[in-house]
């Protein structure tokens, strides 16, 4: 391959590791990686770079939207996800792709959706425009577990053919299950163990999944070399168990109480507290088709979260990521996932810590943190270029005018608009 150089030069640079931002930046890729990070006055220029001024923006990382669910829903009516058809749904799911990283979110990890594995092929074969997508190929639950969508008296065979989830009961069957997603080329697995809001017949404060199930998932998956992504919304000791097989990160977290919070500290699990769609349902879910009980169920929800198990968390040291959990347009819209960040701000945490997480931690917690994360010497150029300082402002990142440029593996990203 002939050396392409790109420069970034002289804008504001935030590198994702946490420092103070560093002020007459430059940034030289080569090809698809970051050559040099550095100043104007300490950095070589290649001769024959593409010189592009980025002077009065701020560059930094791609985001990681750690938390999405690509549906291609247009509401919250359970029988009109259930009644549209796939290839509709999928036709809108390409569009919400080019919407993600047009918002300079180049890493996205999609946490279940009957898409995931067809749009992670079709984006890296640069058939669409998209983002880096690591896809579980839909989630795995019980028989009558969390992710049992639509109405019981409808066919479990239609639940699994139309939605997210599909059900494995006993330790064979959650060791085929694993397998088979892994073979269909599963980057991670996502699992829901314990009950959760928003289901027909469930409620946070249920156990699910027995801890010899749990513990044959993950040895499935750790030893592809695969993370475990798993949904926690209650149940303290169901947590534990969870924590004691080493399932890598936790989902949501509404209901922590402080001893698990201690031992998920203590452990290092990473926990993605998905504030944006809690919000996004709570204020739009009745007029977006979902029943009001439901949205109170959510809403209770909510205020625990962010009220009382969010601050404590932060407070422990635990190490949190950013993930939107959007999924249903138009009132959580894909394109501003950022919201999370501004959410995460709300609950106490400083703007740096948030950018941190959004990129570095998130980075870590997905295991792609030796190619992506931060602005460094020989880590793919995955960079966006921000009309605005989000420091001062972090809502700049939820609008995609402010997002001047998005680079990909060192290539520009044809924008949307």
């Amino acid at each position: 391959m002939r050396e392409q150089f790109t420069v970034l030069n002289g804008g504001n640079l935030i590198d994702g590791r946490g420092g103070d931002p560093v002020e007459n930046g430059i940034v030289v890729i080569k090809n698809n990686y970051i050559e040099a990070v550095g100043t104007i006055d300490s950095t070589n220029i290649p001769e024959g770079s593409r010189i592009i001024d980025t002077t009065g923006k701020t560059v930094m990382p791609g985001l990681i939207e750690a938390h999405i669910h690509l549906f291609g829903i247009k509401s919250m009516d359970l029988m009109e996800y259930f009644i549209d058809p796939s290839e509709l749904r999928a036709m809108r799911v390409v569009l919400n792709a080019w919407k993600l990283v047009d918002s300079g979110f180049t890493t996205a990890r999609e946490c279940g959706s009957p898409n995931g594995l067809f749009l992670k092929t079709a984006i890296e074969e640069e058939s669409i425009i998209g983002p880096r997508i690591l896809a579980c190929g839909g989630i795995i639950s019980q028989t009558g577990g969390y992710g049992q969508f639509f109405p019981s008296t409808l066919p479990i065979d239609w639940e699994e053919q139309k939605g997210p989830t599909q059900f494995a009961d006993g330790v064979e069957e959650c060791r085929k299950i694993v397998r088979n997603k892994l073979r269909a080329g599963a980057d991670f697995i996502k699992i829901a163990s314990t009950g959760g809001v928003m289901m027909e017949n469930d409620h946070p404060e249920t156990s699910r999944f027995t801890a010899e199930e749990l513990k044959v998932i993950v040895d499935e998956a750790h030893n592809s070399g695969a993370k475990v992504a798993c949904q926690i919304q209650g149940t303290q000791q169901w947590i534990e168990d969870l924590l004691s097989v080493g399932v890598d990160t936790l989902e949501h977290g509404y209901y922590l109480e402080d001893d698990v919070i201690e031992k998920i500290a203590e452990q290092g699990t990473y926990l993605m507290p998905t504030l944006a769609i809690a919000e996004a349902i709570v204020r739009h879910g009745s007029s977006s088709g979902l029943p009001e009980a439901m949205v109170s169920e959510l809403r209770e929800a909510r205020d625990r979260s962010q009220r009382v198990s969010f601050e404590k968390a932060c407070k422990a040291g635990i190490k949190i990521g950013c993930g939107s959990n959007y999924a249903y347009d138009p009132f959580a819209p894909i394109g501003e996932n950022a919201r999370e960040l501004e959410l995460q701000i709300d609950g106490g945490r400083s703007p740096m810590d948030v950018l941190v997480s959004a990129t570095k931690i998130n980075a870590e917690a997905l295991g792609i943190d030796d190619k992506l994360g931060t602005l460094e010497a020989g880590k793919l150029a995955d960079i966006i270029v921000v009309d605005g300082d989000p420091i001062k402002d972090i809502t700049v990142l939820q609008d995609a005018t402010n997002i001047v440029k998005v680079y990909k593996e060192g290539r520009e990203i044809p924008r949307l608009r």
